[in-house]
Formats: C-alpha cells, structure tokens, sequence
C-alpha cells in the first residue's frame, strides 16, 4: 500500500551495536526432551515410548518462508464435534487496522519546501504531528532478537524480502516505583492494606501506558506500513506484521535468519530471525517503550483436526504418578478431604497450541476425577495443533484442584512472540487467581526485553493479586520467566512414593533449573542473608520431576511416562487453588504474589518440608534454603495453616 515519506520530517533509524553483554545465546546443558510435537518448553522429559507423529504443522520447524505457506493440516482421526467452551481475543475489537492510501496521500500541493525548511501538512488527528524535532532524533536501544553464534544460532544467510514478519513493541509499567511501594504494603501482614488487591480498572488508571503514547506508536507502525494485528489489554504489548522487506526499512538492519538449536534433545533446530546488529529506535518511540521484544516468522496456516476415538476409564496401573498419589505426597489430600478442592478458584494454563480434550477426559475418568472443561482462549492467530507441553500443563493443573475453573490461554505456537503476548494477556484479564507457565527457557538464551517485560506483566499480576508460578527448567540453570521476582519459580525434585503416595524419600533433581540469574536485582524478600546471592536467586519451592520417577500423561490415545518441571508448575498451581480455597474459607485472603511471605514469614517457612539431598552440577541441596529446591517441598496442609 501506498505510505507518505514520513521519516525526513519524524525520525532517523541508524544501527547500534550488538544486543547487551549479558545477553548470550542459549548454551548447552538443557536435558529436557519432547518427542515431535514442536514445543520449546524446557520442562518435560520422556522416558518411555515413542511420541506417535502428531497432526498438524510443528510450531517450532515451520517453513522457512510462511508468507508463501499455505500449509494445512489433516485429520488423521474420523471427526467429532469438540464441544469445549471456546472464547476468542477478536483482533477486529483490537483496533486492527492498516492504513490505505485514502488515508495517507500526500500530494505535491501538500508540501511546501524551501532552501533551509521541509513542512507537511498533517491531518489533525496524526499523533505523529506534534513529535518535536529532538525527539525524532535516533537513540540506541536494546532489542529482543538474538544475534548468531555457531551451534546455537546457525547465520542461514538474509531473509527473503518477501517473507512475513510478526512482531511485538513493549511498554513499561507507568508509575513503577509507586505500584512496587504499593505491592510490598499488600502484601505486608502488618499493614493495613494487607490482601487489599488491586482491581483490573484501578491498574489500569493509575500504572498502565497511556492511551496517547499507545496509540502514538500504533500510529508510527502503521506510517511505517505495518499492520496492528493484536493489541493487549493492559496496553504493555503490541502485536504487528508486515514483510522483511518493510522491517529492514523501518528499523535500518537486515533480517537474517538463523536455525536455532532446539532446546529439547533429539529434536532438530528450527528456523528463527536473527539480526548482525541492534537497532536504534526514534527517541520518541525509545522513550515510551521497553523497545522491540520480538520478530518471528509468521504463525503456520492451517486447520485444527477433529478429534477421533471415545472417552473411556483405563487405569494405567503403576509406574509412575497418579493425581492422588502427588496429592498424598504433598499433604494436598488433607485439605480436599475437609471439602475444599479449589472451589472459587479460577487457574490460568499459558499455552501454546492446544490439547486433546478427550484424552483429558479419559485421564479424569481414569483416575477418578470429575470436574467441568476447561474454557479455551484463543489469543492470537489461530491454533493448528495440539502439543505435549498443553496436554499435560492441563491434566495435571485441572486434576489437582477438581474444584476449580480452567482457562487455557492459546498461543499459536511456542515462538516468542506468540509466547510473551499469552502470558501478559492471560494476566491483564484480571480473570484467574493462579497462573501457570511452563514455557521455560535457559535466562542466557533470551534478550533482555524478552526478560524485563515478562517482569513488568508478573508485577501486574501480583498487584491484581494473582499467584503466577512457572517452571524452573530442565538445564540446572535459570530460565525466563522464572528469574522475575514476581513469580514463583518451581523446580524438581526426585520423589519416591508407595503405592499410596507416602513418601519414601525426596531429593534435589540434578537438573533442576536454579542459581543466581543475570537480571533482576536482589528483592527486598531476600536481603540481609536469605540467600547466598547478590542478585535474585531461584528457586522458591520444588515438586517431584525427575522422570526416573515420572507423571502419567494420556496423550493420542495412549499412557506414557513424562517428567521434567513442567509438571512441577501445573501440579502446584493446582496446590495453590486448593490452599487458596481453604484460606478464603476461613476469611483470609488467597495467596496472590507469595514470594515475600515464603522467605520473611518464619511459619511459612518451617511448614516445607526440606529436601537437604542431592543437587545439581553447580549447587546442592542443604538444611534450609538452596538453590536446587528453595524452601523444599510444600506440605499444602501446613502451609495452608501458617499463611496470615
């Protein structure tokens, strides 16, 4: 479409340096597997079978070029009706919009040149007009997209000027400092305002971005011939597209891309953009954002295949985990029995892809458990496939707390893109009362942006009140979003049980992601020697994940045997809403951003049980607080009661 020549009279786009020192590629050490279905989450491991080919385009290996995809997906399966709930982020109520040139010509009459002067006439309502001139100045500013390096990200040369680019821009927090202030008193026993959460509508009017500067850089990409594809409803993220050709105009660089290698072992690298160089942006847009987050390739095109088959109760026997057999292990069964299984509770699932919803019901039918769908959100671009990652984040959330509603927010896939916009979406919502993330990866692999922003979404999230944990990680590292210190990190311990769930033994997991992460400073919570760090140290809490001792998954018709942090997440986000429900019971309030009550509340402490055995290859585990296992393992019962 036909855009003005905008930027002599807005901004200059120069190239900067690389991203920032602490932001290397992935390293080695990640031991988390999957077996074909595409996710890049780093908490499951298999350990028996073989993954049956999955339907569908992989969300992680798609084709080089999507713009010129038209891949489709078929059912290998007769097809049935699914019948689960299923809301949709509209983009139409998103303001996505492009701009025609109905719109935007600009004619010789329009503008008036002279030997030291160059004006244009501007429609009134084009935020863009009242830039003043130092802010169209370029300044350096740190972006979200990797850089090569041999093994890890492989230079496959420039991308096609033709292929698709999806993209997001970050904002900050408004008023930081005031809403951390306001936290620490929500969250402080001793102060008045103590569990007095904020609401969605107050957030938003006193530390969202503005209307203005929001729609002042929507503004800016659709001059620069993007489209807005999906706005956030908190206005922390926007989503947009176009093709390489505009993306290396706009930002001055060139696009290349790279074949990441996969953070699952045995599975094969998949193709993502990469830049040589970072970026500067116009000081105006670098002055109301926290820069680009990310660049992928275009989400695959497809269908979502029917499911086949029949909902049926087969017990898989033993060999690993059952819900009841983790619920005894973490004491979760002392409060279920006295009717509180998370009733009131809303859990929030981020996903990427979906789930088989009657290989969900069949896992409930075979253990036991009756409880309602969950709802399914679609987020973004539509979802094509379902994944390992989704299907056992749901059993195994939705099966520890029966009680409870689920809402499993749909990426399209697990790029990040699709990955850090479901994870704030699922939060500005304000509709969940836990929410968990087991889309970990190694912190080192990921930019700074991609970090910060996670952060300033969990910030959100503890001031709506809402527990947000997420996985470790399987590298004995730390991963993102783990490394904020609004989340909770969970890492893995090896659980030995009876037959009934009794414990027999529970020690560190040798890859239980952990240590002191390269990005947030030491929080309040974990000053005056809680920890041997200087920074913000992970992790928090440990359930079972070693899959020498695994979970049951009922995945395309069959049992198999998994582990990993990933199940660890969704395990104690299920904990949470039931301790949750046991609290409010009581008149307390729920749990919301548990962090400071874990490491200053000497009674939530002692309530863990500690894991003092095993390690990883850089910390054990120790009497009290490590690295490996945090607090220890959760007693629900125990905790339930010394929480204020």
């Amino acid at each position: 479409m036909h855009r003005p020549d905008l930027r002599p009279l807005i901004f200059t786009v120069a190239l900067a340096g690389a991203c920032t020192s602490d932001d290397s590629p992935l390293g080695s050490g990640s031991t988390s597997t999957t077996t074909g279905d595409g996710s890049t989450s780093s908490g499951q491991v298999p350990t028996s079978g073989v993954d049956p080919t999955t339907t569908g385009v992989d969300p992680t290996t798609g084709p080089v070029d999507p713009s010129t995809s038209s891949s489709t997906t078929t059912p290998v399966d007769p097809v049935t009706t699914d019948d689960s709930t299923t809301t949709t982020l509209d983009p139409s109520t998103s303001s996505s919009t492009s701009t025609t040139s109905d719109d935007t010509t600009t004619t010789s009459d329009d503008t008036t040149t002279t030997s030291d002067d160059t004006t244009m006439d501007c429609p009134p309502d084009n935020p863009l007009c009242n830039i003043p001139p130092e802010e169209m100045e370029p300044e350096d500013h740190p972006d979200g997209l990797p850089t090569p390096l041999p093994g890890v990200y492989d230079d496959q040369g420039e991308a096609p000027l033709d292929n698709g680019v999806r993209a997001l821009i970050g904002f900050p927090t408004r008023n930081r400092a005031n809403l951390e202030a306001k936290v620490k008193d929500m969250y402080d026993p001793q102060s008045g305002s103590y569990g007095e959460y904020m609401t969605v509508a107050e957030w938003m009017s006193g530390h969202a971005p503005t209307q203005a500067d929001y729609d002042l850089i929507k503004a800016w990409l659709e001059t620069e011939n993007f489209t807005i594809t999906f706005d956030s409803s908190n206005r922390m993220v926007v989503a947009f597209s176009g093709t390489v050709a505009d993306f290396n105009d706009t930002f001055k660089t060139t696009l290349h891309i790279c074949m990441r290698k996969n953070p699952q072992q045995g599975n094969p690298p998949f193709p993502v953009y990469c830049t040589l160089t970072a970026f500067t942006l116009p000081k105006f847009v670098a002055d109301r954002t926290t820069g680009l987050l990310t660049a992928d390739l275009p989400a695959d095109v497809g269908v979502l295949p029917g499911e086949g088959g029949t909902v049926i109760s087969d017990p898989p026997g033993q060999g690993a985990f059952s819900p009841s057999q983790i619920s005894v292990a973490y004491d979760v069964d002392d409060i279920t029995n006295m009717g509180h299984d998370g009733e009131g509770q809303k859990i929030g699932v981020v996903a990427a892809a979906t789930y088989h919803k009657k290989d969900l019901q069949t896992f409930w039918m075979s253990f036991g458990i009756t409880r309602a769908l969950p709802t399914r959100v679609q987020m973004m671009e539509p979802v094509i496939t379902r994944i390992t990652e989704t299907m056992l984040d749901v059993e195994w959330s939705s099966s520890m707390a029966p009680g409870a509603d689920l809402i499993v927010y749909e990426g399209p896939d697990s790029r990040n893109t699709s990955l850090v916009f479901t994870f704030n979406e699922a939060i500005a919502r304000g509709e969940v009362t836990v929410l968990t993330d087991s889309f970990a990866h190694r912190e080192d692999s990921e930019p700074k942006p991609v970090r910060d922003q996670y952060d300033h979404s969990a910030l959100m999230a503890a001031a709506l009140g809402i527990t947000v944990v997420s996985a470790s990680g399987d590298s004995g590292e730390v991963d993102t979003p783990c490394s904020s210190p609004f989340v909770t990190c969970v890492g893995g311990t090896d659980l030995v049980t009876n037959n009934q769930g009794m414990v027999l033994s529970e020690t560190a997991w040798f890859e239980s992601g952990s240590g002191e992460n390269k990005s947030f400073a030491l929080p309040y919570w974990q000053q005056g020697g809680m920890v041997p760090a200087t920074k913000r140290a992970v992790v928090e809490v440990a359930l079972a994940a070693d899959p020498a001792h695994g979970y049951w998954v009922r995945r395309f018709g069959n049992w198999q045997v998994y582990g990993g942090t990933s199940f660890a997440s969704p395990v104690f986000a299920g904990v949470v809403a039931v301790m949750n429900s046991y609290l409010e019971s009581q008149g307390k309030p729920r749990m919301g951003y548990m962090n400071p009550q874990l490491y200053l509340d000497p009674q939530v402490r002692a309530s863990f049980r500690d894991v003092t055995q095993g390690g990883t290859a850089m910390h054990d585990a120790e009497v009290g607080w490590d690295f490996p296992t945090g607090w220890g393992a959760p007693r629900a019962k125990s905790l339930a009661d010394a929480w204020p």
